[in-house]
């Protein structure tokens, strides 16, 4: 059986179609993440990611199970990519228990560059399966295709913009006040650099690749984009930002369109990836410090 749940030559059009299934989906979404916050104490620890990973994964394996709704499984297995990487990434950065020293506590940046390599293996793995076993039309997830120079140019320029239109905006809209560059001593440098990396490879393999690639299989392009874009932002509202940074939402959904488009436009993930790279970097240097006070 394949990670749809049906052979590669059946066609992704049978059996249920357009926009029901990823409408269904979502709602489903919002109220396994909304539920608990309605109806239980707001201000308690709640593991979000666990909970949509669990949801996600139940719909994909009850999906395999129920002839009718195996044309549903590659979308959601696709969201199931999304939410189960990134709650393994919050297990092993929190883990208290004992690890090799030079991990660091909970929270520290070596334990963010191991949690960081450890959520891009796991997204690599689900990736390659998705692609692997998704029924026809082929998805196409942009990553193994070597870099064309405009590829490259692309990610280059895409790089030189997104800076230069950060520090020509207003201060105040970005929070950039009064903040100094952080100074890193040497072994920082490399457990920073890595943490960053892992994670926005992850993360535009994740929506850019899996999740985009498959809406791309049964909607037209546009709404590919559009929809993956909106769940970037809003995925980084429900699992990751809070207090002042949620400021950053509408930033983020704008992020994820272009860079979507841009995946589009160069039918490679690479520019997208090397410009998240450097907006992560620069975001947690530059902009988180004013905002936290860091």
């Amino acid at each position: 059986m394949s990670v749809a749940g049906i052979s590669r030559t059946e066609g992704a059009g049978r059996g249920l179609r357009g926009l029901g299934p990823l409408v269904a989906i979502l709602a489903g979404a919002a109220l396994a993440l909304l539920g608990p916050r309605l109806f239980g104490d707001p201000q308690s620890s709640d593991p979000d990611a666990w909970r949509l990973a669990a949801y996600f994964g139940t719909l994909w394996l009850v999906a395999l199970a129920v002839p009718r709704l195996r044309p549903v499984a590659p979308l959601a297995f696709a969201f199931t990519t999304l939410a189960l990487p990134y709650s393994v990434w919050t297990f092993l950065l929190g883990w208290s228990a004992g690890l090799p020293g030079v991990l660091g506590g909970p929270d520290s940046l070596g334990r963010m560059a191991s949690a960081g390599v450890a959520e891009w293996l796991v997204v690599l793995l689900m990736a390659g399966l998705y692609a692997w076993r998704c029924p026809a039309p082929a998805p196409a997830l942009r990553l193994v295709r070597l870099p064309s120079l405009a590829v490259v140019l692309a990610g280059g320029l895409g790089s030189v913009v997104f800076l230069a239109i950060a520090f020509l905006l207003p201060a105040p809209v970005i929070g950039r006040e009064g903040v100094p560059l952080l100074a890193f001593a040497p072994p920082n440098v490399f457990a920073y650099i890595v943490a960053n990396a892992s994670t926005a490879f992850a993360q535009e393999l994740q929506f850019r690749g899996v999740l985009q690639a498959e809406l791309e299989r049964s909607h037209p392009w546009v709404l590919a984009v559009a929809v993956q874009g909106v769940v970037f932002g809003i995925a980084h509202l429900a699992v990751s930002y809070a207090g002042p940074a949620a400021s950053f939402v509408p930033i983020v959904i704008a992020l994820g369109l272009v860079w979507g488009l841009l995946t589009r436009w160069t039918d490679s993930l690479w520019p997208a990836i090397v410009i998240h790279i450097v907006a992560d970097v620069f975001i947690t240097v530059a902009i988180l410090g004013g905002l936290y006070g860091l």
